[in-house]
């Protein structure tokens, strides 16, 4: 009969082979999981997904499908204007950075979508509709992955039509607030006729703004052609911010009674 030492002694060949053999179990599973094509996670370890700058994590795209994002977007709602809170704060914000004050109620850009009411608009159909009514279509180019580009960023003001507006004040507030930033002073009786019964140059300036902007029927939510028919919180006049300041700058004021218009364009004084 064998001791317990004895026993012990016979043994250990045996648990040594286990051990070798357990060794290199470990080794070759490691080389394996090391090899071209299988750079995933060992079995049962989770993978963070990537994240989006939200911090959303973005869906695990399907092999050898092609990842589109769809960005929807931003709301300016006009409704919140009369609270205190993020709209009211980001639409002072753009207004300041921009020099106008009361012109405008809502400061939007191209790749984003305003309420008022009931009524949601989004800016990229408002411009597509511009470009369609003057038989002109928007073309748009195509990413890496066949998705379509956002349209040229833009900056647009929104004016929403108030009980006893009429559109030739609109525009008239909108030139005011323009010049107000560059320390002049229209009078209320600038836009009116010389004497003569010729037009001043800040009504032919006015009366060429008229193409410059949009009138757009909230309810039908599609653009107006009568820009003299204006119903009270159901129109809104927009602007092309960008547009408008750009012919502005390149007005010489001293000389704006000089401005030449034939009812479709306007001719700027060269000095």
């Amino acid at each position: 009969m064998r001791t317990y030492k004895q026993k012990r002694h016979s043994m250990m060949p045996i648990i040594a082979l286990a051990v070798v053999i357990a060794a290199a179990l470990v080794v070759v599973w490691i080389i394996m999981g090391r090899q071209p094509g299988n750079s995933g996670p060992p079995q049962g370890q989770k993978t963070e997904l990537p994240q989006d700058k939200s911090g959303a994590q973005k869906t695990d795209p399907l092999p050898g499908g092609v990842v589109k994002q769809i960005n929807k977007p931003a709301v300016i709602d006009y409704n919140e204007l009369a609270k205190e809170g993020i709209i009211k704060d980001l639409m002072a914000s753009r207004k300041k950075d921009l020099g106008v004050k009361d012109s405008v109620d809502l400061i939007v850009k191209s790749d984003e979508a305003f309420t008022v009411g009931g009524n949601t608009i989004s800016m990229e159909k408002v411009i597509e509709q511009t470009f369609a009514g003057k038989g002109k279509v928007l073309e748009k180019e195509l990413d890496e992955s066949g998705a379509q580009k956002p349209v040229a960023s833009a900056t647009y003001g929104i004016y929403v039509v108030q009980p006893g507006d009429n559109i030739w004040n609109i525009h008239f507030r909108m030139l005011k607030d323009f010049y107000t930033r560059k320390g002049i002073h229209l009078g209320k009786t600038a836009d009116e006729p010389k004497r003569s019964g010729i037009s001043s140059g800040v009504g032919k300036i006015l009366k060429f703004s008229e193409t410059m902007v949009v009138t757009y029927n909230l309810k039908e939510k599609k653009i107006t052609a009568d820009i003299n028919i204006i119903d009270p919180l159901s129109k809104v006049v927009i602007y092309n911010m960008d547009e408008v300041f750009a012919l502005l700058e390149q007005i010489d004021f001293n000389h704006v009674d000089r401005l030449r218009f034939d009812g479709s364009n306007i001719w700027i004084p060269v000095h």
